[in-house]
C-alpha cells in the first residue's frame, strides 16, 4: 500500500473516531426564564406585551427552526419580570424585531483546509423593542423609549447537528441576558419613580 493510501486510512479512521461520542441536543422542552431574578413592581395599571416582529420563515432567518426564540424571550421577561399593583397607568413592550440569523463564514479550500476546523457559520440574534408608558391620570403623561439586546456566536464546520443546536440555544441565552440587562437599566433610569421597593 502506498504512503498516500496509508495517510487516507488514518484521516478516515480518525474522522470517524470523532463521531462516535455524539452529544445530546437540548431537551425539546428546555425553555429559557427569568424566574431566578427580582421582580420589578411597578405603580402602573396594566402591563402588556405586543409582539410586532413576522418571522420570514425562510434562511437566513433560523429562529422558526426553534422552539426558544427571542420572541418566546420576551414574553417570558414581561410576565417574569414585571408586576402591576397600581390603579392606574399602562406600560407596553411592543417588540419590533426579534430574530436570529444565520450567516456563511468562508473556510480554506484544498488539502490545507483538510487539516483545520475553522468557524463555517456564524448565528446573530438580535431584539428591538419599545417600551412605552402611559399615565392615565390627570397629567397624562408619556414615556417612550428604544431598546436594543444583541448577541452573536460561531460554530466550527465539524459541529454536528446537536453541537449547532446547542449553539443556536447558547446564543438565545445570552441574547436573553443582554435584553433583560438593558432594559432593567433602562427602567431604573427612566421609570424610577414607578418603582415600588
Amino acid at each position: 500500500m502506498t504512503r498516500f493510501g496509508l495517510i487516507a486510512i488514518w484521516i478516515v479512521s480518525v474522522v470517524l473516531s470523532g463521531c462516535t461520542s455524539t452529544p445530546p441536543a437540548p431537551p425539546a422542552d428546555i425553555s429559557i426564564t427569568f424566574q431566578h431574578r427580582t421582580p420589578i413592581t411597578l405603580n402602573v395599571a396594566e402591563i402588556e406585551h405586543v409582539d410586532r416582529y413576522q418571522p420570514s420563515l425562510r434562511a437566513p432567518q433560523v429562529e422558526h427552526l426553534h422552539n426558544v426564540t427571542p420572541s418566546t424571550v420576551t414574553r417570558a421577561w414581561i410576565k417574569e419580570r414585571l408586576r402591576a399593583v397600581g390603579s392606574r397607568g399602562l406600560i407596553t413592550l411592543i417588540v419590533e424585531e426579534a430574530g436570529v440569523v444565520e450567516e456563511t463564514v468562508n473556510v480554506s479550500d484544498g488539502f490545507e483546509g483538510l487539516f483545520q476546523d475553522e468557524v463555517d457559520t456564524r448565528l446573530v440574534g438580535v431584539i428591538k423593542a419599545r417600551f412605552d408608558h402611559v399615565d392615565a391620570g390627570p397629567s397624562g403623561g408619556t414615556h417612550s423609549v428604544n431598546v436594543v439586546a444583541e448577541a452573536s456566536a460561531e460554530v466550527l464546520e465539524s459541529a454536528t447537528l446537536n453541537e449547532r443546536d446547542l449553539a443556536y440555544f447558547h446564543l438565545v441565552e445570552r441574547l436573553a441576558a443582554e435584553f433583560d440587562q438593558v432594559l432593567t437599566a433602562e427602567i431604573e433610569k427612566s421609570l424610577t419613580p414607578l418603582i415600588i421597593q
